[in-house]
């Protein structure tokens, strides 16, 4: 049943980040360091109580104050605050890169790069994907070019940056899967964005200055959508998701949001699909299908 149910968490968290991409479109307006810290600050006040709700649900005995003091482990206040601070960076790098003259399409398939940098760093760490992981790799980087890219490919600072992004990002999903198995995911969760939220606001006051309120009361609808579905609900379902799911797999369901980005942009900001688009989509769809395949022999410690 974990199986089955863990890819389905990764792939509702791909969907709800590719309809992220239309509300991202609508908070253009504000400055782009201070709507990861808004958007963060959202999702801490959204996961706050959710701690108490998911502790009565699963009946855990725990609570959020013990007598010792918070009832957080080591392994959730430290694995949450990495990921706050390589969240918070990610996301920060990436919007400079956008800022930098990047178009959206081209940004997107270069971000979805980190699908392939997973599986590297992987090696590095005794992990070898199995030889259908990489088949579906491979499908899926083709996917994304046909999905993303509408002109020539000629790498500029901006699309550097934006490299750098998909980079960090794929030490967030080695970071979720080396703390996800030890944690509870919604409180890890509650420290992953309480600590993105204090580090953004820190450098959007440096590079930024004071934020204009006024800019932030005509997009207040898709910023809750960005801080409670994109960031409070899907990155706590990726790190449950990825409890029983390997690294190499859970990079190819989450970058689906790239697809879902497309179909978002057609259903809420009347984009049509193009036939190169649909293709591209169809392509990745088949890779995120190879890639959950049963394998024939028993996996070895080293798969995952």
């Amino acid at each position: 049943m974990k199986k089955l149910l863990a890819p389905g968490l990764l792939l509702l968290a791909s969907i709800i980040w590719g309809f992220a991409f239309p509300a991202q479109k609508m908070v253009e307006s504000v400055p782009p360091m201070a709507v990861i810290a808004l958007r963060s600050v959202i999702a801490t006040l959204f996961l706050f109580p959710m701690v108490f709700v998911f502790d009565r649900v699963q009946k855990n005995e725990r609570r959020f104050v013990s007598r010792r003091g918070l009832d957080f482990t080591r392994h959730e206040l430290v694995g949450g605050g990495l990921l706050g601070v390589i969240y918070g960076i990610a996301s920060g790098v990436q919007q400079m890169g956008l800022t930098e003259g990047t178009d959206g399409g081209k940004g997107a398939f270069i971000s979805a790069l980190y699908v392939v940098i997973v599986p590297l760093i992987g090696l590095f760490l005794g992990r070898r994907p199995r030889p259908l992981v990489w088949g579906s790799i491979g499908l899926a980087v083709v996917g994304f070019y046909l999905l993303c890219i509408k002109g020539d490919f000629t790498m500029t600072t901006g699309d550097l940056l934006i490299l750098l992004c998909a980079l960090i990002f794929a030490f967030h999903i080695l970071t979720v899967d080396h703390f996800s198995p030890r944690c509870d995911g919604v409180r890890m969760s509650l420290v992953q964005f309480f600590v993105s939220s204090i580090v953004m606001t820190i450098l959007s006051l440096i590079f930024e200055g004071p934020l204009d309120f006024s800019l932030v009361a005509p997009c207040i609808l898709p910023l809750l959508y960005l801080g409670i579905g994109s960031s409070g609900v899907a990155y706590t379902l990726q790190i449950i998701g990825q409890k029983d799911t390997p690294p190499a797999v859970a990079s190819i369901l989450l970058s689906l949001e790239s697809v879902f980005g497309v179909v978002g942009s057609v259903l809420l900001l009347g984009e049509r699909m193009t036939l190169r688009e649909g293709i591209g989509s169809l392509v990745v769809f088949s890779a995120v299908v190879l890639a959950q395949l049963p394998q024939k022999q028993k996996a070895s410690a080293l798969d995952k």
